[in-house]
């Protein structure tokens, strides 16, 4: 990439912000197979909040950063993808967030406390504002946890927060949400009540599940709140400013934000790119001021002196999802057989050039708790059903016989792909080997369109 006359050419880093979102997105449930996150930097472009973007004509401090297709809302409870999840985690703000180094500290509560027995936490909130002017209030964090168990919500993240007192009991349907175990003895001290102690409990409300909702936003949209930007109020230290379906989303500095002198850039521009050929393009062409590297990419882009790498541990990933509605995929012997059919290691060669850490378990590698390594305590359960379950067509046509289908007729399933790149495709074709390589079955493959198709067929469950 070419250098402007006279610049100097200083190395950057990058915005810690933009990592912190990563990780917190990970933590959020948003994906699942643990990698290092390497992210390159334009030493060219002005990407740092010290600096101002070199193409504003109006001096202002603008990052411009990939992200991947469309998201479906920005709606704390509903969102479920990496793409909507660092929206929010820019324009909200939970009780307790992340330093630049990935370590808890106070978000919209100056302080809490945890009763001796670990099952009362107590958080204390700032004085803070809504975009719109209104206070924070600890009801707000209330009505969202009461809106995430609410049933007609169906909000995903109630699994982090089976913990809380008659949570259980919401999901079985009796008691109800107003039930949870989260109370506002006043306007600025949230209580929360646990059924048995939870040494993470503190990181899970760095989910923005956790995040607070006004209630009279949120009833005053109703199906459309968190669709557009205009249907939400923002307590973070961003708003959305222009969100432009297909193009981009602008996220404007919140005048409104508790600790806004410490936010330095103006605006940040997230552009939706699905192609990663293309986004590294942009990257080298000055289009872009970061974006996360892989194998096919790095060394090229490393070559040359006019960008800085920066490493960080990344909990996200891929993962199946099967439809239990499917009579086919009913049976947990036919579902483990699936996933222990798939090599993981082969496709991480094959696919990204070994660059990635294979999980084989839910929680992945990258993930710690109170300084232990998750999976290094745990084990590896993937890999212990492989060593128990060494013949797969047996535990296949097991399960198939236990449902009451005839392991010898010719089966299909069919396999919904997130959209029709060619990466993607790959993907899919190489899946198929795998699986019908091993078990006796066809595997047809299936594309969504874009993102937006995707993320709505696996809300109706229309995929197997």
């Amino acid at each position: 990439m070419q250098k402007r006359k006279g610049e100097e050419n200083m190395k950057k880093r990058i915005l810690p912000l933009l990592l912190t979102a990563a990780m917190v997105a990970g933590l959020a449930g948003c994906g699942s197979s643990a990698a290092k996150e390497t992210t390159a930097a334009s030493d060219n472009n002005q990407t740092t909040a010290e600096s101002t973007e070199a193409g504003s004509t109006t001096g202002e401090k603008i990052l411009k950063v990939q992200v991947g297709p469309d998201p479906e809302t920005v709606d704390p409870a509903l969102n479920s993808a990496v793409d909507g999840g660092n929206m929010i985690l820019h324009a909200f703000e939970g009780l307790l967030t992340l330093d630049e180094n990935g370590q808890l500290k106070e978000g919209q509560a100056e302080s809490w406390e945890t009763s001796e027995d670990g099952l009362t936490w107590t958080f204390h909130l700032r004085d803070h504002k809504w975009s719109d002017g209104e206070d924070v209030t600890a009801e707000d964090y209330v009505y969202a946890f009461q809106r995430m168990f609410d049933p007609d919500t169906a909000s995903s993240g109630v699994e982090f927060f089976l913990s809380l007192e008659n949570a259980q009991e919401i999901v079985d349907g009796t008691k109800k949400p107003e039930d949870i175990g989260v109370s506002a003895p006043d306007d600025k001290t949230v209580v929360f009540k646990l059924t048995k102690p939870v040494p993470y409990f503190e990181m899970i409300l760095g989910s923005p599940v956790a995040f607070p909702q006004r209630k009279d936003i949120v009833e005053k949209y109703g199906d459309k709140y968190g669709a557009d930007k205009d249907s939400v109020v923002y307590n973070g230290p961003f708003i959305v400013d222009e969100w432009i379906p297909g193009s981009k989303v602008i996220l404007a500095k919140n005048d409104t934000y508790w600790d806004k002198d410490s936010v330095k850039l103006d605006k940040v521009e997230l552009l939706y790119i699905d192609d990663d050929t293309s986004a590294m393009t942009m990257l080298k062409n000055g289009e872009l001021d970061a974006h996360t590297a892989n194998a096919k990419w790095e060394d090229e882009i490393m070559s040359t002196d006019d960008f800085d790498l920066v490493e960080a541990p990344f909990p996200a990933g891929m993962r199946d999802i099967f439809n239990v509605d499917t009579p086919l995929l009913k049976s947990p012997k036919v579902r483990l057989a699936l996933t222990l059919a798939k090599d993981r290691e082969e496709l991480n060669n094959t696919l990204f050039d070994g660059y990635y850490e294979p999980a084989y378990g839910w929680i992945m590698p990258a993930i710690t708790c109170q300084g232990i390594n998750f999976r290094e305590k745990a084990g590896n359960p993937l890999k212990e059903a492989a060593a128990q379950y060494t013949d797969l067509e047996a535990l296949f046509k097991e399960g198939l016989q236990e449902e009451g289908i005839d392991p010898n007729e010719k089966l299909t399933l069919k396999v919904l792909l997130g959209d029709s790149s060619a990466e993607t495709q790959t993907a899919g074709e190489l899946y198929k080997n795998e699986i019908e390589s091993k078990l006796p079955i066809i595997i047809e493959l299936e594309s969504c369109t874009d993102n937006t198709d995707f993320m709505q067929r696996r809300k109706d469950g229309n995929f197997e």
